[in-house]
């Protein structure tokens, strides 16, 4: 596989930093220093702090969906978790809260990624209710692990093994998945 774009790189150093720093501690000369290139370049392909920010909001992590595997989908999104912390790879489940506290326009932001986010659970347990509860129970329940172990440090490889954590906390997101009495 090639390099990435000039672009692809400016947003992937920029979804490093924001989703460890977040918006205000982050500038863009952190970003083209990490993705090596000049903050002039940066600006010249992002236009700004603001649409650079906009640009690297975590994707619906599609590779949450590991192909391969013939698991449910609650043990396969904690296991792409515990993969990417091994990987040190940036945790979108855990840059959600933070990417829509630090935003530009803290109530866009909300709507955006809760929409993204929602909208992505739904199509993979076909829920199709108006208010798409069970998939809110979803997002809430892996955005936790995700920021538990990336935020707080918990559940280290050390205090519990992965594939217990896996088997523990999957059957927990399974379970809401697999609920009938949920709406």
């Amino acid at each position: 596989m090639g390099r990435p774009s000039t672009r692809e790189a400016i947003i992937e150093a920029a979804r490093k930093l924001f989703g460890q720093r977040g918006y205000s501690a982050v500038t863009v000369k952190d970003v083209a220093a990490l993705a090596g290139y000049s903050p002039a370049m940066v600006m010249k392909v992002m236009g700004s702090k603001a649409k650079l920010y906009a640009a690297a909001a975590p994707q619906v992590p599609s590779s949450d969906l590991q192909s391969g595997l013939e698991e449910p989908l609650g043990f396969s999104l904690v296991r792409r978790i515990l993969l990417r912390r091994q990987t040190e790879e940036s945790e979108p489940w855990a840059m959600v809260a933070l990417l829509v506290q630090d935003a530009p326009d803290h109530e866009a932001g909300q709507r955006d990624l809760r929409e993204r986010y929602v909208r992505w659970i739904a199509q993979r347990i076909g829920d199709t209710s108006p208010t798409r509860y069970k998939s809110q129970l979803v997002v809430c329940i892996v955005m936790g692990l995700g920021a538990g172990i990336r935020v707080l440090g918990l559940l280290h490889p050390d205090e519990m093994a992965e594939e217990l954590l896996i088997q523990q906390y999957g059957a927990l997101v399974q379970g809401i998945i697999d609920d009938p009495a949920l709406p």
